[in-house]
């Protein structure tokens, strides 16, 4: 049986937070190559030498796979397999689709909040347009209103691992009331780390304006 990935239970984890769903992406091509757009601008450290897989592919093959509930480096590559005529619409795929050691290296040593955090800023403005398009803008308000709130993921940790006892995820979240979506989010290690983390996450937010 292949191990359970703690990268990937974050990542799922990341997209039940942020209300990021099949439905959401699926059928909007448009939707798909803005976020394709902002997975090709994630920073590529790796050595020209050595890659054969495009960085933006890589993270979009995973993006869509976490949609469609992988939970294993595994099953990523082969829902790319499956998928691949339909991935090449918006993929180029240039040595075909890489294999499981590959995701779980590039994903493993990559920092995905800035993707997180952009694709959740494009969801934001597809909402601003169907907005504008029903002339309903009246109804939200002048000034955003966002709660913020620490929880404990229960389900999320282990007695028992190769590793030994693994905690259960804690996460500061920024929810929109406007938007009905988590806008940001940060893994903290305590409770108590609550009010330090959301100043930094506010203060984050408030830059990236």
């Amino acid at each position: 049986m292949s191990k359970k990935s703690t990268k990937l239970e974050e990542l799922h984890h990341t997209f039940k937070e942020l209300g990021i769903s099949p439905e959401t992406i699926e059928t909007n091509d448009t939707l798909i190559r803005k976020i394709k757009k902002q997975a090709d601008s994630v920073p590529d450290y790796r050595h020209p030498s050595y890659v054969r897989h495009l960085l933006g592919d890589i993270i979009m093959i995973v993006f869509f796979a976490l949609l469609g509930n992988a939970d294993e480096w595994g099953e990523i590559e082969s829902f790319a397999r499956k998928k691949e005529k339909w991935l090449r619409k918006y993929l180029e795929l240039p040595n075909g689709v890489p294999t499981d050691d590959t995701f779980r290296i590039v994903i493993g040593t990559i920092n995905s909040e800035h993707f997180f955090r952009v694709t959740v800023s494009i969801l934001m403005q597809v909402v601003d347009g169907i907005l504008q398009a029903a002339d309903r803008q009246e109804n939200i308000h002048k000034k955003s209103i966002v709660s913020v709130d620490g929880k404990v993921s229960c389900g999320s940790g282990r007695k028992t691992t190769e590793c030994g006892e693994v905690k259960a995820f804690q996460t500061l979240n920024v929810y929109s009331n406007d938007y009905g979506m988590c806008l940001c989010q940060k893994f903290i290690g305590e409770k108590t780390n609550e009010i330090p983390a959301a100043q930094e996450v506010l203060r984050m937010m408030e830059k990236g304006r």
